[in-house]
């Protein structure tokens, strides 16, 4: 491997034009080997740098001239002192605090600003369909665009206790819902149950949907208010998020500059009213088990007429013109013969003779067969 890489680089690194050598002058670049070190002495630069012959055994693109230019600048900055070397961050010691002094008197006592590279967008956007009865959908109205840096106040985020347990609690005047995320449902043990039909959970962002497909009941405890509450699960980024239903229920009061939270009732009311609630609607099919055998026997009793067995349905009524066969010899006569049954198929034949007979399809009658008739079974009935 080091004699390879010795030739790589006296190929790709002679020395510079401008210098005239003899034809037994040493070359430039000269590699050995030490286990898995490969030690490389460049006598014009007069540097020693080394490489692991690992990078070179399992790289076939390895790129000889880029890496001995960031090894030898690397060397070569190590021998220039301090003051020609080029800027670093520990030139700086303990001057980088001041750099920003003016700018944090600046911004004075704002405790409730802070700078932050993420965004949330927390808002309520009620769509308008071309129905009045178009159902509702559960909406978490949240987006995280990203900058370099903005300032933006911080969102109402409290402590509130689930089943003895701090949770970092979110009000949220956008989301529709109570919401709880999986991973700390199943810290606190909650029971969490199927629901009988999934909701549409609708993000602020165009095109994002997800369903909610559980629930659970838990013991939250926030201020005045200790009582058990449902909570759909959804995967977020706090713990818990009291919405729309919570703040409702208890009258609360919210104010971000300052920030400040006033429950307005212990109690949780009943969310009534018209032109401040409205009803959600799932646009699943209701299945009920109790109507299904209703429904059945419905089905049963609108076939029957239809479903009919051959045996027991009358004959078609007879049509206007109805088909001849032409004999091509309407002069001969064909002598009679009885007609016999196999022993085999005698039970099948009384059967269905007596059926026919009962149906009307057939009648008693004196007449002479023309020819005998074959008592066969159908393909594929034995």
């Amino acid at each position: 491997v080091a004699v390879v890489l010795e030739e790589r680089l006296n190929d790709a690194l002679p020395y510079p034009d401008d210098r005239v050598f003899k034809e037994d002058s040493p070359p430039r670049f000269r590699c050995f080997q030490y286990g898995n070190t490969i030690e490389v002495l460049d006598d014009y630069l007069a540097l020693s740098v080394s490489i692991d012959s690992t990078r070179l055994e399992h790289n076939t693109y390895f790129d000889f001239r880029n890496w001995y230019a960031r090894a030898a600048r690397r060397a070569h900055e190590d021998r220039l002192p301090r003051w020609r070397r080029g800027f670093e961050l520990e030139d700086l010691r303990d001057e980088l605090g001041d750099l920003f002094a003016a700018e944090s008197e600046r911004r004075g006592d704002l405790d409730g600003i802070f700078e932050a590279d993420e965004l949330e967008i927390n808002a309520v956007s009620l769509k308008k369909g071309k129905s009045k009865e178009e159902p509702l959908t559960l909406e978490r109205n949240s987006a995280v665009p990203r900058d370099f840096s903005r300032l933006i106040p911080k969102p109402i985020i409290v402590d509130a206790f689930v089943n003895g347990e701090k949770a970092k609690t979110l009000l949220d005047t956008g989301s529709l819902s109570d919401f709880i995320t999986p991973a700390f449902a199943k810290h606190l043990g909650l029971k969490v149950f199927p629901l009988a039909k999934q909701i549409s959970l609708n993000l602020a962002v165009k095109g994002s949907r997800a369903k909610i497909s559980s629930g659970c009941i838990a013991e939250l405890e926030y201020q005045e208010v200790q009582e058990r509450r449902y909570f759909d699960v959804a995967v977020m980024n706090y713990d818990i998020i009291l919405g729309t239903p919570f703040l409702y229920q208890h009258k609360v009061h919210l104010s971000m500059n300052p920030t400040k939270v006033v429950i307005g009732s212990k109690k949780s009311l009943p969310m009534t009213g018209a032109a401040q609630v409205r009803s959600l609607e799932s646009c699943a099919v209701d299945l009920f088990q109790d109507r299904l055998e209703a429904a059945r026997q419905e089905l049963r009793q609108y076939a029957e007429p239809i479903c009919r067995d051959t045996s027991d349905a009358p004959l078609p009524p007879l049509r206007a013109i109805n088909h001849t066969i032409p004999l091509k010899d309407e002069s001969k006569i064909y002598h009679w013969r009885p007609s016999k049954c196999p022993d085999a198929l005698r039970e099948l034949w009384v059967e269905k003779r007596d059926a026919y007979l009962k149906s009307g399809r057939w009648k008693m009658s004196n007449a002479r067969n023309t020819s005998p008739m074959l008592l066969l079974t159908k393909p594929g009935m034995g």
